[in-house]
């Protein structure tokens, strides 16, 4: 039987950790904030399906770093290598590639990266034998078949490969239209104890709702692999994955879906079947303020919904609609009460440094933060990844600061510089945020009492100190 693994790249470097998905933009972190690879885990279920032997090698749960990982495909010698590559660290996840063609294995890279510059990627990295472009299940399993028979893959709608000395790109996949189609992703095969995120506990996963995103926000990379068309998955066949993971005792599930609450009857009607399963599931998801009432906050409560986490990306609506982000301040507002008042905590994400951005629009933003009600801020980079809409303005703006792809990193690097709101002040406006937010008895007693077991204060301690190291030590590297 051939061997097929299905691989998170180990870390650039011992001690920082890297978050990596499918369709989102992958980043380096200050904590030790842990994901699940749900995404290797379908394409997992796909394949054995198709009776091959497959193995989740998710290098950052598990702290397995470049050597290790080398012995261990020295060793097991599997037939193929696919893994997730992302733009902050791409050359580094390219060693992966290496150490396939190494050992007589056929490497393939996925990933919003790759999905962008599939070209580019391929000519860059030698070793690199295929790129799948966009959602891969579909892709994944024909092109393994046409090679395990020999075939050249030149009618796998998906991929990028070379063809006689050149690279050739096939045409692009339409989009599964049926997503209860596929398997349930194999869980069980991920390091579930290794994964965490603050408030919701050990023992978590992600589930996959939906895909897509119909929203237009001009920095967002989800277009990219879904093209914005929104599919949703029944309630009948996501209750089915959330009682598997209780069989296999998970009772923490993110919903990550770009907008989890975009289609309001099926949001509603898997909450009435979660209640009357009664599976006890704690759980979040992401979702935008203009796509939630309170009908659905109440089910979503009633269901289990500890926290929901929005977009909101700014507290200066001239920013907001030059994002082309499509909502108000008073609907942020109205909307983050209402859920507050429902019982679910809330999570905010913002944005420092989109277009339009200066110290004027920060200090709305950290006011705006500031006043809301929430027991969590996010305060990011504004990082033009390729593929998106933000990418192409400051290019033929001139914004952009760097041409190297592992600069992209919402979490450390500003690579835009606009005429007044140079990259340094965008990283020290986002420092500013943090502390204006963080530093004040509100948001510190929020934190402890997200506290719900005592391994959970080792989070808590791990996510301020690295937050804290990184406010006051923390350089952005590149000059202005």
């Amino acid at each position: 039987m051939k061997k097929i693994f299905f691989v998170n790249p180990p870390t650039p470097e011992k001690g920082v950790m890297v978050i990596r998905d499918l369709d989102r933009s992958g980043r380096k972190t200050r904590e030790k904030t842990i994901w699940p690879q749900t995404s290797l885990a379908y394409l997992a279920a796909v394949m054995k399906n198709e009776n091959y032997e497959v193995k989740i090698i998710d290098c950052i749960a598990e702290k397995i770093y470049w050597d290790e990982f080398e012995k261990i495909i020295n060793t097991e010698k599997p037939d193929y290598i696919l893994f997730n590559a992302v733009s902050s660290t791409i050359t580094n996840d390219m060693k992966t590639a290496e150490i396939a063609k190494k050992n007589g294995a056929i490497s393939i890279a996925v990933g919003s990266h790759v999905t962008a510059l599939p070209e580019q990627t391929l000519k860059d990295f030698a070793s690199l034998d295929f790129i799948i472009m966009g959602e891969a299940e579909e892709t994944l399993a024909e092109l393994i078949k046409n090679l395990e028979m020999q075939a050249v893959p030149s009618g796998v709608l998906g991929i990028v490969w070379r063809k006689e000395g050149s690279v050739a790109v096939n045409g692009k996949r339409p989009l599964i239209k049926d997503l209860d189609s596929l398997p349930i992703p194999l869980h069980e095969l991920l390091p579930i104890r290794k994964y965490n995120l603050p408030f919701i506990g050990s023992r978590f996963t992600f589930v996959t709702a939906s895909r897509g995103c119909p929203f237009r926000c001009i920095f967002c990379r989800s277009p990219i692999a879904w093209n914005r068309i929104f599919r949703v998955r029944s309630s009948d066949s996501i209750l089915a994955e959330l009682k598997y993971l209780k069989n296999i005792k998970v009772k923490n599930v993110l919903f990550h879906s770009d907008t989890f609450t975009i289609n309001k009857s099926m949001v509603i009607d898997i909450c009435k079947k979660m209640i009357d399963a009664r599976l006890n599931i704690r759980w979040m998801c992401n979702s935008r303020v203009d796509t939630v009432d309170k009908e659905m906050l109440f089910w979503m409560k009633k269901a289990g919904c500890e926290m929901i986490m929005y977009g909101i990306e700014s507290g200066s609506q001239k920013v907001l609609d030059m994002s082309k982000k499509d909502i108000t301040i008073d609907k942020i507002i109205e909307t983050v009460k209402a859920t507050k008042d429902a019982g679910i905590k809330v999570w905010g994400y913002f944005i420092i440094g989109l277009p339009g951005e200066n110290w004027s629009t920060v200090e709305e933003t950290i006011k705006l933060a500031k006043k809301l009600p929430l027991a969590l801020a996010n305060f990011a980079v504004a990082a033009p990844y390729p593929g998106t809409e933000f990418n192409d303005l400051a290019a033929n703006k001139g914004w952009l600061l760097s041409d190297n792809w592992e600069d992209y990193d919402q979490n450390y690097s500003a690579i835009i510089n606009y005429p007044d709101f140079s990259n340094k002040d965008i990283v020290n406006a986002m420092k500013m945020a943090y502390k204006k937010f963080y530093f004040r008895p509100k948001a510190i007693f929020s934190l402890i009492s997200g506290i719900r077991h005592p391994r959970d204060v080792f989070i808590w301690l791990d996510v301020v100190f690295s937050h804290l190291k990184w406010v006051i030590f923390y350089k952005n590297k590149k000059k202005n």
